[in-house]
């Protein structure tokens, strides 16, 4: 009688792995991507050069078609870091998630239809997302949220109450005219939980957001809320954008004001300058060079 009760579980087992296998190796759209991002630095406050990853990654995500309008999404993407080999802290000015090697980023899975996109999991919330689109230093040890300080905290991290949220659903209406709205909620059991809500009108030559999201404060670096109205206009090779940020009990740092220039000399090369202030701190500028080698190389010199 145990005997036969184990191989039944057994055999229980190898079915639900087996129909979990097939699913997987049916999406034809299924896509491996990755990058690595290495920089050289040079601190104020450090005695010799230091390299650091920027958020060099690696993942895969895929589609499948339903039927009836709906589509099945997943991501699963980890960051790397090259420059490290144990997972020891890194360098002071690097923007990182964990101190770790190997970390994970959005890993998530989801529905698309007419009604719009529900996801499940780890994701970046609605105040985090619009923070890259008028921030043309993003993903480098220049950008506003790193230690230039002129984004809030909100915009990195993972957790319930960071950038990257964790046991979140979040909700993307179809847009409507260049309209569209975003909704994002963590379910972790707590009494309160991490709300988000996000406005975004986007045009040809025209972005505009607002966004606001209500934190659990203990997680989120003494942030109770915070909102924000932002956007970027291109004019030719011209594109400039703004941000402010209005942050409640925000600790070591204050309301935000962030502002952006990017201008495309050629095909291959284009001048970045933001400025910023965060109310405590002195205020921070950086300038950033930068060349396209192809469509997936390049090479930039900066300082801020």
């Amino acid at each position: 009688m145990q005997e036969s009760c184990i191989m039944k579980k057994r055999f229980l087992v190898a079915a639900v792995a087996a129909t979990l296998v097939s699913p997987i190796a049916a999406f034809a759209d299924a896509t491996v991507y990755g990058n690595v991002h290495v920089s050289i630095n040079d601190f104020d406050s450090a005695n010799n050069l230091d390299m650091s990853s920027n958020t060099s990654s690696i993942g895969v995500k895929g589609k499948e078609d339903l039927g009836g309008g709906m589509t099945a999404l997943f991501k699963v993407e980890f960051q790397v870091d090259p420059t490290e080999r144990n997972g020891t802290a890194s360098d002071i000015g690097a923007t990182k998630d964990s101190t770790a090697a190997l970390t994970d980023r959005d890993q998530w899975v989801g529905l698309k239809g007419g009604m719009g996109t529900v996801k499940f999991g780890t994701m970046t919330n609605n105040y985090k997302q619009t923070g890259s689109k008028v921030d043309p230093m993003y993903r480098t040890v220049l950008e506003g949220r790193g230690f230039m300080k002129t984004q809030s905290n909100l915009h990195s991290g993972a957790g319930e109450s960071r950038g990257r949220m964790t046991n979140t659903i979040q909700y993307s209406s179809p847009k409507m005219g260049g309209m569209q709205a975003i909704f994002n909620t963590t379910v972790a059991g707590n009494d309160d939980e991490t709300m988000g809500l996000g406005i975004r009108y986007a045009a040809k030559n025209l972005l505009a957001y607002f966004d606001y999201i209500d934190t659990v404060a203990m997680q989120a670096a003494s942030v109770d809320a915070a909102m924000k109205i932002g956007g970027a206009y291109t004019m030719d090779a011209l594109t400039v954008g703004v941000q402010y940020e209005a942050v409640e009990d925000a600790g070591v740092q204050g309301d935000t004001m962030f502002v952006s220039a990017n201008y495309q000399m050629n095909d291959s090369d284009n001048i970045a300058f933001t400025f910023g202030d965060n109310d405590t701190d002195d205020a921070g500028y950086a300038l950033m060079y930068n060349h396209n080698m192809s469509k997936r190389t390049n090479v930039y010199a900066g300082y801020g």
